[in-house]
């Protein structure tokens, strides 16, 4: 019986079989996902959603919420931003939507309820944190709590706001 490392193995069967683990390896991983019912209000200059649904993690984010069985409000949060069904950059997503002021990426860390600018202003605050960010272009209060999160920019008129559901 050859050895596993004998002549009889060429390199490029070891190789190929390699690649073959690798790549079943690779599929057998999946990320989790979760799925958890919420309250929200998006209101924005282009948007105006109040209403329950879910929010999806995991890989990409998904905010969505029905009536009467029928989606109402889709946000996906990917390598690109789409509501329903329309998919654009994170920059442009904030140019539409929110403020091109606004770091690109802000939208998601709302919604993963983790620091916007960089942690600037940050204050730890019982069971979350709480930002408040003043500047000429915004006037921002983001409050991040075990129940919630809370988003309000006055001089943009945006308000976002996520309640878990019990």
């Amino acid at each position: 019986m050859p050895h596993l490392f004998s002549s009889h193995y060429s390199k490029n069967s070891l190789n190929i079989l390699m690649i073959i683990v690798l790549f079943f390896s690779g599929c057998a991983m999946k990320q989790k996902i979760t799925s958890e019912p919420v309250r929200f209000v998006f209101k924005t200059k282009s948007i105006k959603v109040a209403a329950s649904g879910f929010l999806q993690r995991g890989g990409s984010l998904k905010l969505q919420a029905y009536g009467a069985g029928q989606p109402l409000f889709e946000l996906i949060l990917g390598k690109r931003v789409c509501i329903n069904g329309r998919c654009m950059s994170y920059a442009m997503f904030n140019e539409k939507v929110l403020s091109p002021f606004y770091p690109s990426y802000i939208i998601r860390n709302i919604l993963e309820s983790k620091p916007i600018f960089a942690g600037k202003n940050l204050e730890k605050r019982g069971d979350g944190f709480f930002q408040e960010i003043l500047d000429e272009r915004f006037a921002i209060i983001y409050r991040v709590t075990k129940k919630g999160v809370y988003f309000k920019d006055s001089k943009n008129k945006i308000l976002i706001k996520l309640k878990e559901l019990d």
